[in-house]
């Protein structure tokens, strides 16, 4: 059971940095000088967020390799998929059309198939 929840929360904090992230470069101006770029991301808050969220996301993510098969735990990342969707229909007023929705019902769909294996 402890697994079980690990790998929900790998995908839960793996789909959190992308959303700082996300936030982080709303404020970033890419147009500027390479140097000022660079200092831009290395103060911002969100992306200094995410990309430490990230390192804990790997580091659960290589736990969990060594206790699955990979073809069993691998379709669990794709959930990041449908939090990111809903994370930025939610927080950043993007929009789910039909075939966007309908795609994330089909990963939905193969990750219950794969659960179940």
């Amino acid at each position: 059971m402890t697994n079980v929840f690990l790998i929900f929360f790998q995908v839960i904090i793996n789909t959190l940095a992308q959303l700082l992230l996300k936030k982080g470069v709303g404020v970033i101006n890419f147009s500027q000088s390479w140097w000022a770029l660079l200092t831009s991301i290395a103060f911002n808050v969100h992306i200094l967020g995410g990309v430490f969220i990230f390192i804990i996301s790997l580091l659960l993510w290589l736990y969990l390799l060594s206790q699955f098969d990979l073809s069993f735990l691998y379709p669990f990342g794709s959930l990041s998929y449908v939090l990111a969707a809903v994370g930025g229909w939610f927080f950043f007023a993007e929009n789910i059309t039909l075939y966007r929705g309908g795609g994330i019902l089909l990963i939905l769909i193969g990750v219950i198939l794969v659960a179940k294996s």
